[in-house]
């Protein structure tokens, strides 16, 4: 018996480690909007609720097996406390032509309070941090192999050229989010990012509309 115990103990052990584990990101089904090359990634990093001790947002973007984002990589960021540009278009930070030139500059990832920030920025009393990254695509193909990666705390929504293409599953953001828009108004969600040096990310896949 205590055989059988130890290798089912052991079954268990590889496939942990064969099998990933169920991944918190969730593509929205539209095609990311890519061109040869400049092209930009957004993105909101989401506390649950006021208080929030820590936020975290890092992406990484893989085209065809080549990072074209990742943690280190020049952003800018900002904590909203409003809509940005209004109200009327509570997303349109999102686009490549937002002009972003007051928004604190750094590198990802972004947010405050578990040291793996490289740019600190947010508190517990606001809901959201929104960042921005321009990346350079050399070729692209509407059959590319485009990966996405987060590695989050609480939440996030993730934007390429202007068009939603990842978000958690599980929240309670809107399907516009706002500034104010928790992930907790009573879903009870909550996410740790990894603390993993390098970062361990949620993959989602993206079907691409080439664009340009």
């Amino acid at each position: 018996m205590k055989l059988i115990i130890q290798a089912g103990i052991v079954i268990l052990m590889i496939a942990s480690l064969i099998m990933p584990a169920n991944s918190a990101l969730e593509a929205s089904g539209e095609k990311a909007p890519i061109a040869t090359g400049d092209n930009l990634i957004a993105g909101a990093a989401v506390n649950d609720s006021a208080g929030s001790s820590d936020l975290t947002l890092i992406i990484q973007l893989k085209i065809d097996g080549k990072i074209v984002v990742d943690e280190g990589h020049k952003c800018t960021a900002i904590q909203p406390e409003e809509n940005i540009p209004s109200d009327k278009d509570p997303t349109g930070w999102t686009q490549p032509k937002f002009d972003d030139k007051d928004w604190e500059k750094g590198e990802y990832g972004v947010g405050y309070g578990d040291g793996d920030d490289n740019l600190v920025i947010g508190n517990g009393t606001l809901a959201m941090v929104y960042s921005r990254a321009i990346f350079e695509v050399k070729s692209i193909r509407s059959n590319s192999k485009v990966e996405l990666g987060a590695d989050f705390d609480d939440g996030c929504v993730i934007w390429i050229n202007g068009v939603e293409v990842a978000r958690e599953a599980g929240t309670d953001i809107p399907d516009e989010p706002e500034w104010d828009s928790w992930t907790d108004k009573g879903s009870g969600h909550s996410h740790e990012a990894s603390k993993t040096d390098p970062p361990t990310y949620e993959w989602v896949e993206l079907d691409v509309k080439v664009i340009g």
